[in-house]
């Protein structure tokens, strides 16, 4: 899987109302070892983004090896760091123009970089999740039809080929071809988990919005006790506002994984 390299703060996108809402909510869930009082402020030295990481992937970082800092070099080093040792690892990288943008707070930047964080790590566990289940059905075959299964495994992967001869030319399957197409469904089945998670954030985020209006409905059936009938249509504003906003919202993630 090739490695994206996010090159300014355009790259990463730029978040809704209600997707910073639902960030910053996602945030103050993890147990960090700093109090949250300016996400901008309080992240720029990238040890809360390594204590996030290590909340969810412990094994992927080492968390004694980034320290505090005020001074902007020693905050790049924590960020350096993060992007040799950790980010490569979840398949991206962030130029020097934006860590030294997170480094000097520039506002809007780290929310962007977290949102990025929080896909690939998902990804991730979704991929361990998906190799402990192979693994589990695998043990939980007979012994005799495992032996045939890893036999197959071997014969596919080039490891353990037949005689040529009591093969067919039309059996035969060249081996890059048949790594291409695997690295093919890698990808293709990548694009489809972060899809699937932006799909359920805007659930999440349409849930959101509902409570909201039916908020506004109670306060407006209170100060509005005889305007029901403008209450309705205002309710119906809102309603047709949020349906074109995830409307576009779609089209924008369909655009952006065409």
């Amino acid at each position: 899987m090739s490695l994206l390299v996010i090159k300014s703060s355009s790259d990463l996108g730029q978040l809704g109302e209600q997707e910073l809402e639902e960030l910053y909510t996602w945030v103050d869930s993890i147990p960090l070892s700093r109090p949250k009082r300016n996400i901008t402020r309080d992240f720029s030295d990238g040890v809360m983004v390594a204590e996030v990481v290590s909340h969810f992937l412990p094994k992927l970082i080492e968390i004694h090896n980034y320290s505090p800092a005020n001074a902007t070099p020693q905050k790049m080093q924590n960020w350096f760091l993060l992007n040799r040792k950790v980010f490569k690892k979840l398949r991206f990288e962030l130029s020097e123009d934006i860590l030294r943008g997170i480094s000097n707070c520039k506002p809007g930047v780290i929310e962007g970089v977290l949102a990025m964080l929080r896909t690939r790590m998902e990804r991730v566990v979704w991929e361990t999740q998906q190799k402990v289940d192979r693994q589990a059905a695998e043990n939980e075959r007979p012994e005799a039809d495992q032996n045939s299964f890893r036999s197959q495994r071997k014969d596919v992967t080039g490891l353990n080929y037949m005689n040529p001869q009591t093969k067919s030319k039309s059996d035969q399957v060249p081996l890059l071809l048949l790594e291409e197409k695997e690295q093919e469904i890698l990808a293709k089945d990548e694009t489809i988990q972060i899809l699937n998670a932006k799909i359920k954030r805007m659930e999440h985020l349409l849930h959101l919005k509902d409570i909201r209006i039916e908020d506004l409905q109670a306060r407006l059936e209170v100060s509005r006790p005889t305007g029901k009938r403008h209450q309705k249509h205002t309710t119906a504003i809102v309603r047709a506002f949020m349906m074109f906003y995830i409307f576009l919202s779609v089209m924008w993630l369909i655009h952006l994984f065409a």
